[in-house]
C-alpha cells in the first residue's frame, strides 16, 4: 500500500470511529476492590436507550478497560441499542479469574436487568483465551442463566495450552534473539505456576483448564462448546512473523484456530466459523502487526452478534 492510500485509510477509519463512539456513553472505569485479580476493573458503554444486550469484550494480557475506547465496535452495538463492557486483562490461566468475571458480568446484568439469552463474550489474544474458558466455564454449569453466553468469539488467542507449551519450548530452543524469547520464557514460567508443571508432568491440569486439546479424544474441554456459535479471527501471515520475529507455522497462534474449528465441526457444530483476514493487522499508529483487533470486520462482527442476541 503507497503513502497516500494508507494515509487516506487512516483518516477515514479516524473519521468512522468518531461517528460510532458518539452513538454510546459510558462512565468511565469502575473498579471493585474486593475482588482480587487484575480483571477486577471494567468500562460499560451503554446505549441511548434501554439495552436488549451486552457484549463483554476481553482486551490483550497487560491491558486495562480503556483497551478498545478507540475501536469501533461499541458504537456499532449501541446503535442496536446493545451495551458493550470492556473489562481490564487478565491471563485466565486460573479459575480465579473466571469467577471475577463471573460476578462482574452478573453486576452489569442486573443493573441493565437483562433476561437470559442477552450475552455474547469475546476477547483478543489473552482475552480470546478468557472467552472462550468462560462459556466452558458456564457450560460446566456454574453460572446462572442470564450470566451463560449465547455465542462468543476469539480473535487469534492461543487455545491449547500443551500446543502453547510446546511452541514456547521450541521458539527457545531455538534461540533467535529477535523471536520475543523473554516473553517465551514468562509465558512457561506463568504456565508452570498456574498448571504446577508441564503438560508432560500434570496433563490432568492441563486437560481441566485448557480451552481445547488437539491430542485429546474429542478435543477435551472442546466438547462444551458444540452446541455454541463461535468465530475464531486470524491472520497467518507467516512471511511477516518469519522476517520480524523469526516466527514460522509452528510458533504462531494461528493454529489454535484452525485445530479448533476442525474439532468443533467434528463434534457437530455447524456455527464454528473460521475467519482468516490479509494485511489487515496494525496497532497504532498504522504499524503492521497481524496479531491485532483490527483484522476483525467490526461492522460485521456487530451484525453477527444481534443476530444471536434474545433469539
Amino acid at each position: 500500500m503507497n503513502v497516500p492510500l494508507r494515509c487516506l485509510r487512516i483518516t477515514f477509519l479516524v473519521l468512522s470511529l468518531s461517528s460510532t463512539l458518539a452513538a454510546a456513553s459510558d462512565d468511565g472505569v469502575v473498579c471493585r476492590e474486593q475482588l482480587k485479580t487484575s480483571n477486577n476493573c471494567y468500562r460499560l458503554y451503554r446505549s441511548s436507550r434501554p439495552a436488549r444486550g451486552l457484549v463483554v469484550m476481553l482486551p490483550y494480557y497487560g491491558t486495562d478497560a480503556n483497551e478498545f475506547s478507540s475501536a469501533g465496535l461499541p458504537g456499532m452495538l449501541a446503535k442496536k441499542n446493545v451495551a458493550t463492557l470492556v473489562v481490564s486483562a487478565s491471563g485466565y490461566l486460573v479459575d480465579d479469574d473466571l469467577v471475577t468475571l463471573k460476578a462482574i458480568i452478573g453486576e452489569v446484568v442486573q443493573e441493565l436487568k437483562l433476561p437470559a439469552g442477552s450475552l455474547v463474550v469475546g476477547g483478543i489474544s489473552a482475552g480470546g483465551t478468557g472467552a472462550v474458558r468462560y462459556s466452558e466455564y458456564c457450560s460446566n454449569g456454574n453460572c446462572d442463566a442470564r450470566s451463560r453466553p449465547v455465542a462468543i468469539f476469539s480473535v487469534d488467542a492461543p487455545l491449547d495450552f500443551e500446543s502453547w507449551w510446546n511452541r514456547q519450548e521450541l521458539n527457545l530452543r531455538r534461540g533467535n534473539p529477535k523471536s520475543a524469547l523473554e516473553e517465551s520464557q514468562a509465558i512457561l514460567d506463568a504456565m508452570r505456576w498456574a498448571m504446577g508443571g508441564s503438560p508432560t508432568e500434570v496433563h490432568q491440569a492441563y486437560r481441566i483448564r485448557s480451552p481445547f486439546l488437539a491430542s485429546e479424544k474429542d478435543g477435551g474441554n472442546a466438547q462444551l462448546l458444540k452446541n455454541i456459535p463461535i468465530r475464531l479471527y486470524t491472520e497467518p501471515d507467516v512471511v511477516w512473523w518469519l522476517e520480524n520475529y523469526g516466527f514460522d507455522y509452528y510458533t504462531i497462534n494461528a493454529v489454535d484456530q484452525a485445530a479448533l474449528t476442525l474439532q468443533l465441526r467434528a463434534l457437530g457444530n455447524s456455527r464454528a466459523e473460521l475467519i482468516t483476514t490479509s494485511g489487515k493487522g496494525f496497532r497504532p499508529p498504522g504499524k503492521r502487526n497481524p496479531h491485532s483487533w483490527t483484522i476483525v470486520d467490526e461492522p460485521d462482527l456487530a451484525d453477527w452478534i444481534a443476530k444471536y442476541l434474545q433469539q
